[in-house]
């Protein structure tokens, strides 16, 4: 006690302008190092301090004791802490709107997953503005107070930064249009994304009413008494670059390396068009598109259409529930197996092999139609849980965390993960190849992963800026014999279009022309398998939900020179 005494009165002795200018320096720090880390121009980065400074100053100058307007601010502050912590996983990022809906579409375990691994950047963060808060209580409650003087000289500093803040912002905005404080300016931009992210929330929620009387007027094209079979396999966080498929040296990939090529097609040049399983799911089993992210409350999924066409259509999912979309269009289908909710009482970790059993059955069944999604756990952090453990094929003999100094462990658990993608679709093709059904699987994944890959030290995805090894991905198509002889022209046509330049959101269109479904809403220059495929500009999705071609996303020099050395196309051409 006597320690804490001593330094309380030392603490003390420097007085309220000593408190006054801690409070401003912990208010400022989240701008002063998204103005080191982030990638804007140059104004921006003037403009996140210059702005910001002297409206705290000017905030904490409203009471003579500033402590007291520090402890009325303890919402912001607390998205300051939360900021901070961000920035070590998604360097150069601010709170987004993918972010904030994460909070309310994340499941615990999933959220556990990462917080566990974050815990030091937490505690050293929380631990920070904790001390804030102790000094805040101490200056509350210090009967000395600032000094007129003091107010006055700090308020007319405060005043003119203001002055010469404004007409800088003024000058910016005519030279780059593009230029709003709302994007570049913290905390204004975290509030403009709170808003957009509210907007989103509430059309989800209403989700039902709005979608209500939608139809796709869906049709076959085939015999009703055709027995065939088409399996969507929903890849997460699995990023093309890491498949020895696709060129990678680890044999992460080795079943699907071994099968016959004359069955399999790996479409070598696709690219997501976002970087987060809740917008970039409802793209790939919807006709909706990074153009067209607003149709999406009124639309339905795929499911809906296959039933319409009659088929008997299942979602099974090892994927937590998000409350999004998502888990709208899983339940359009005749059956909806979250597999975490319906077998919770195993005692083990569930792995994507556990969705297999409920495959088979439908294979079994005497519906001579079927159309089933397989929605994976892929290699979702944290990567490890996700095969087991006598699968270890690369070694993790030590603990790790979400850090640079364990990117060599992380890589590992990975690659394994990988392995067991490679080793589930593998058993889906073995199980659909040995049956009496004319058959074809379309696996693709969501989006992809930075695994502290280069000097940029990114980790994770669901960043506000993409990179590379988010945006390319898997997408393989496999057909039996009985169904390549049945529609060879399909099979022909995909194989002619295997390197073409492909986004997610061809998956709708292709598996309807595969299974001979026809419907206003299905567009063949989407189509893999349709000799009228168009390639060209891809967009993307970004945060704010604005459609962005891939050439103006601003990526790194890096994340380029991996575009061209994997060969990847990007044309020019506006957003419509």
């Amino acid at each position: 006690m006597q320690l804490w005494d001593r330094l309380r009165s030392m603490i003390r002795s420097l007085g309220q302008g000593f408190y006054y200018w801690i409070f401003v320096l912990a208010l400022l720090l989240p701008n002063i190092i998204l103005s080191i880390v982030m990638q804007q121009p140059t104004i921006g980065r003037v403009l996140n301090i210059l702005l910001m400074l002297p409206l705290y100053m000017l905030l904490l100058l409203i009471a003579k004791r500033p402590g007291r307007i520090y402890w009325g601010l303890g919402v912001l502050v607390l998205l300051h802490a939360f900021q901070l912590v961000l920035l070590t996983i998604f360097s150069g990022s601010v709170v987004a709107v993918d972010m904030i809906l994460n909070l309310f579409t994340s499941e615990p375990d999933e959220a556990g997953e990462l917080l566990s691994n974050i815990l030091w950047p937490i505690i050293g963060v929380g631990g920070l503005y904790l001390l804030t808060f102790v000094l805040a209580w101490l200056s509350a409650r210090d009967r000395r107070s600032l000094t007129p003087r003091f107010r006055r000289r700090t308020g007319l500093i405060a005043l003119l930064c203001l002055l010469i803040a404004l007409p800088t912002y003024i000058g910016a905005k005519r030279r780059f249009p593009y230029l709003h404080l709302r994007a570049e300016v913290y905390p204004m931009s975290v509030f403009y994304n709170m808003y957009l992210a509210t907007k989103k929330l509430h059309q989800v929620l209403h989700y039902d009413q709005t979608s209500e009387d939608f139809t796709f007027r869906a049709q076959s094209e085939r015999p009703a008494e055709e027995r065939e079979v088409y399996v969507l396999i929903l890849g997460e966080t699995s990023r093309a670059h890491s498949w020895s498929l696709y060129g990678y040296p680890r044999p992460t990939t080795p079943r699907l390396d071994s099968l016959d090529k004359s069955s399999l097609i790996a479409f070598s040049d696709v690219l997501t068009q976002s970087n987060t399983t809740y917008k970039s799911i409802p793209i790939i089993l919807s006709h909706v598109s990074a153009s067209t992210p607003d149709e999406l409350p009124r639309v339905k999924g795929i499911l809906a259409a296959f039933r319409e066409a009659g088929f008997y259509t299942a979602y099974i999912t090892n994927q937590p529930g998000n409350h999004s979309y998502v888990d709208f269009f899983a339940m359009q289908g005749d059956e909806h197996h979250p597999i975490r909710k319906e077998l919770r009482k195993t005692k083990r970790r569930l792995y994507d092999s556990d969705m297999l059993p409920y495959l088979g059955r439908l294979l079994a069944s005497d519906h001579p139609k079927l159309f089933v999604v397989l929605h994976t756990y892929g290699s979702h952090f944290s990567y490890r849980d996700r095969y087991p453990e006598e699968e270890n094929f690369f070694p993790i003999n030590q603990r790790y965390s979400g850090s640079k100094a364990d990117s060599l462990m992380l890589r590992n658990a990975y690659d394994n993960a990988i392995r067991q993608t490679d080793k589930f679709v593998a058993s889906v093709i073995q199980m659909l190849d040995s049956g009496d059904r004319a058959a074809s699987m379309l696996y693709i994944s969501d989006h992809g992963e930075d695994v502290f890959d280069d000097d940029r030290e990114r980790f994770l995805h669901s960043s506000p800026d993409v990179s590379y090894y988010q945006l390319h991905i898997p997408l393989l198509l496999w057909s039996s014999d009985r169904w390549r002889e049945a529609h060879p022209q399909l099979f022909a046509s995909a194989r002619a279009n295997e390197r073409e330049a492909i986004s997610s959101n061809a998956v709708f269109h292709t598996l309807l022309e595969l299974a001979g479904i026809r419907t206003p809403y299905r567009d063949d220059q989407h189509s893999l398998v349709s000799s009228k495929f168009r390639g060209g500009t891809r967009f993307y999705l970004n945060d704010r939900y604005e459609c962005v071609p891939i050439e103006d996303l601003d990526l790194h020099e890096e994340d380029l020179r991996l575009f061209k050395e994997k060969g990847l196309k990007i044309t020019p051409r506006p957003c419509r």
